[in-house]
């Protein structure tokens, strides 16, 4: 048996080598909303870790949800365990916000935000200058699943604002 070795033209080991050299780039995935909420630091609104409540959200217990297409999550409390809600911005640079609501023991309403923004590979309390409406048990907000748009109702549901996410600041619609 013959066996005729062929040799690659230039333009195909070039191709190759690129290739190969972007391999790396292609395989390390851009961090998700799951990635960054694991980074937040305990901030006492759970009785649970960020790990333990991801847990409990890809079990899908206590209607939890994680959508990382949409950089959205979100999972109800049991009375001991606060709702919790959360979307991931984006600033223009490419860097990541991370608004995360939440409410008081035994209640569904989300009533309080806290961002958190990245510092040196870890995610910290952002200022909230950046979203101008208070922390308030009369208001109620909610994140987007789709879109870049906070929806701010009062307590009998109905809206009161409309805050969207645009360059690298919510604007008021």
């Amino acid at each position: 048996m013959v066996v005729i070795h062929s040799i690659p033209s230039p333009m195909k080991t070039l191709t190759l080598l690129v290739a190969l050299a972007l391999l790396p780039l292609a395989a390390k995935a851009a961090p998700t909303i799951t990635d960054y909420f694991l980074r937040i630091p305990h901030q006492g609104f759970t009785e649970g870790t960020p790990q333990q409540l991801v847990q409990i959200m890809q079990r899908g217990e206590g209607r939890g949800l994680i959508d990382t297409k949409n950089g959205y999550f979100r999972m109800e409390g049991d009375g001991a365990q606060v709702s919790l809600q959360g979307a991931l911005f984006r600033h223009e640079d490419k860097s990541p916000l991370l608004v995360v609501a939440w409410g008081n023991l035994e209640e569904p309403d989300f009533t309080h935000l806290t961002i958190f923004k990245e510092v040196n590979g870890k995610m910290v309390v952002a200022n909230r200058k950046i979203f101008p409406v208070a922390d308030s048990d009369t208001l109620r907000f909610e994140l987007p699943r789709h879109g870049r748009t906070v929806i701010v109702r009062n307590a009998a549901g109905k809206e009161v604002s409309r805050w969207t996410w645009v360059k690298d600041s919510f604007v008021q619609e």
